[in-house]
């Protein structure tokens, strides 16, 4: 059975005393059959946090739209709700109500939606990293 190479992984041939695929000199130790190759430490080559800035940026924004599209639909419907009766919305009393828990309900969800996007994003990531984690050891 062919042995893997300690420094890339790559399978070996039996007779050969380098690495086809990095050059490396293989060091001949028996290997049982339910071995694994060892995985090479270059795998998790940069520290926790640092990998995909642009998605941890984008998750950090779609936070902060989060937060203004709450307050948006907060002072939408209040300021719904403050609709009077005038020469201009002659029935605006009886819909100011029912506008101003539209504003709240559709604001907050939307505020809700963008916000577990962005943790949706931040998961990802997490998952990422621990699976490369769970390799390196």
């Amino acid at each position: 059975m062919a042995g893997f190479c300690t420094n890339c992984a790559a399978a070996l041939d039996p007779s050969s005393k380098f690495c086809g695929a990095c050059g490396a000199t293989v060091d001949r130790v028996p290997q049982h059959s339910s071995a694994k190759p060892s995985i090479p430490a270059q795998v998790v080559s940069e520290a926790p946090g640092r990998r995909y800035p642009a998605l941890r940026i984008i998750a950090v924004v779609l936070r902060i739209f989060a937060v203004i599209a709450a307050i948006s639909g907060l002072l939408g419907g209040l300021s719904f709700g403050s609709l009077t009766q005038n020469s201009y919305f002659p029935n605006a009393g009886a819909i100011s109500g029912l506008a101003m828990l539209g504003g709240l309900f559709f604001g907050l969800c939307y505020a809700l939606f963008l916000w577990a996007s962005a943790e949706m994003i931040n998961v990802a990531l997490d998952i990422e990293e621990n699976t490369r984690r769970a390799i390196a050891h």
